[in-house]
């Protein structure tokens, strides 16, 4: 199970999760029913993601993974696609709709970027989304060398 610390933040990295401990921790109701709605639509491109066969791991980031936030505005994802997927393939419409980032922001609410495992893309990626926004650090006060965890769910 995933643990937060005393800022209701997970620690520095990536953790390991299902999407069932995602939901216990960050898709539930806070004040308004935004976690739920947001957790939705996660749940709904996982579905896809799925179907389409095309992602190892979607790594979770945003205030959504945040707890001390109570309406986060989106989830920002990591989407790392198979080692063996051919990224100058024709898509059928279902594999496009969830390799899209434009689609995906516009179906699911979410802003996603695609990688392949083990790139220096997703490297880098992973270091920048573990740093806490500048908007998160002075709402709360914390330095500007704060640093988060986020989460990844394998498929």
């Amino acid at each position: 199970m995933l643990d937060l610390d005393d800022r209701k933040l997970l620690p520095p990295g990536v953790h390991d999760a299902s999407l069932k401990e995602v939901e216990q921790l960050f898709g539930r109701f806070q004040r308004s029913d935004r976690r739920t709605a947001l957790f939705r639509k996660l749940c709904e491109y996982f579905k896809e993601v799925k179907l389409a066969e095309c992602a190892s791991a979607v790594i979770i980031d945003g205030s959504f993974v945040m707890a001390c936030v109570d309406e986060p505005d989106d989830i920002d994802l990591i989407v790392v696609l198979k080692a063996d997927w051919d990224w100058n393939a024709d898509l059928k419409p279902y594999q496009y709709n969830v390799v899209s980032k434009r689609r995906v922001k516009q179906k699911y609410r979410l802003d996603a970027v695609f990688v392949k495992p083990g790139s220096d893309q997703e490297l880098e990626w992973v270091e920048f989304l573990g740093q806490v926004n500048v908007k998160w650090r002075h709402q709360f006060g914390w330095p500007a060398d704060s640093k988060k965890g986020i989460v990844r769910v394998t498929s």
